[in-house]
C-alpha cells in the first residue's frame, strides 16, 4: 500500500515533466518567420551571329592506302576552297579520320573477305558570317565533299540577353510573391534569397543535308537556301521572401 500511495504521489510531477518539452518548442517555432516561395522562368529571343558544321568526305579503294590517299586529295581541295570563299585556318579543325576494311560475306556461310576498304574524313566549320552559310556548303560539296551535317546557330555574346531574362524572371517572382502575400492578409517585408539557374541558349536542332541535296540546289544557279531563326536564351530563378501579417 505504501508502494501505490509513491506513486500516486509522482504522477503529478511525472504530467510536468512530459509538459515541459512542448512549452520549450513554442519559442523555436516563433523565431523562424513565415516566408514565401516562387520560381519563375523567363525567355529571351536573340538573333544568331555564328553558325558551325561538318563536312564529312568518304572514298572507297581496292587497298587502304588507295582510299587514304583519294580522300586526302579530295579532303585538300575542300579545305582550299572553303579558305577562298573566306573561312580562316583557325575555323576548321579535323574531328576524325578513319580507314576501315568492307566485308563481303559468302551466302552459304563461312568467313567473310575484305573486298575494299572506306575512309573517312570530317572537318569542323566556324562560319562567322550567317550570309555566308549557303556559299560554304555549296563551295564544300562542289569540291567533293559527301556529306554536311550538325548544321547549328548560335550568338557569339549572349550576356545582355541573360541579364534581361534574369531581371524578368525576378520581377515575375516578385509579383507572384506579392499576389500571395495579399491574398493572405499581409505583405512582403524582405527578400530572403534570389537563386538564379541560367538555362542552354536555344539553337536550330543539327540538320543532315546529303550531296544529292545539295546538287539539286546547284542546278537552280543558286546558293543553298539557310534560315537561322532565333535562338532563345531560358533563365529560372528561385526566390524566397519574408512574409509579415498585417
Amino acid at each position: 500500500m505504501s508502494i501505490d500511495r509513491s506513486i500516486r504521489a509522482l504522477l503529478p510531477l511525472f504530467v510536468l515533466l512530459l509538459a515541459v518539452p512542448s512549452q520549450a518548442q513554442a519559442p523555436q517555432l516563433a523565431s523562424s518567420p513565415p516566408r514565401i516561395v516562387t520560381t519563375a522562368t523567363e525567355e529571351v529571343e536573340i538573333a544568331p551571329d555564328r553558325a558551325v558544321l561538318t563536312f564529312t568526305v568518304e572514298t572507297r579503294a581496292r587497298t587502304a592506302a588507295a582510299a587514304g590517299t583519294e580522300n586526302a586529295r579530295i579532303q585538300a581541295a575542300v579545305l582550299d576552297t572553303l579558305r577562298r570563299v573566306g573561312i580562316a585556318s583557325a575555323q576548321l579543325r579535323t574531328q576524325g579520320v578513319s580507314i576501315s576494311p568492307e566485308y563481303e560475306y559468302p551466302r552459304e556461310g563461312g568467313r567473310p573477305t575484305v573486298v575494299g576498304y572506306q575512309a573517312q574524313n570530317s572537318i569542323q566549320v566556324e562560319v562567322r558570317q550567317i550570309a555566308l552559310i549557303g556559299t560554304v556548303i555549296d563551295a564544300g560539296l562542289s569540291r567533293g565533299a559527301t556529306n554536311v551535317g550538325g548544321l547549328r546557330f548560335f550568338a557569339s555574346s549572349t550576356e545582355s540577353a541573360t541579364r534581361e531574362a534574369m531581371r524578368k524572371a525576378v520581377q515575375r517572382t516578385r509579383a507572384d510573391a506579392d499576389a500571395i502575400a495579399e491574398a493572405a492578409g499581409g505583405r512582403i517585408a524582405g527578400v530572403l534569397e534570389i537563386i538564379a539557374n541560367p538555362g542552354s541558349s536555344g539553337a536550330l536542332m543539327p540538320e543532315m543535308l546529303t550531296a544529292v541535296q545539295m546538287r539539286m540546289a546547284d542546278r537552280a544557279d543558286a546558293p543553298t537556301p539557310i534560315e537561322s531563326g532565333m535562338l532563345k536564351v531560358t533563365v529560372s530563378v528561385e526566390a524566397r521572401f519574408l512574409f509579415s501579417p498585417k
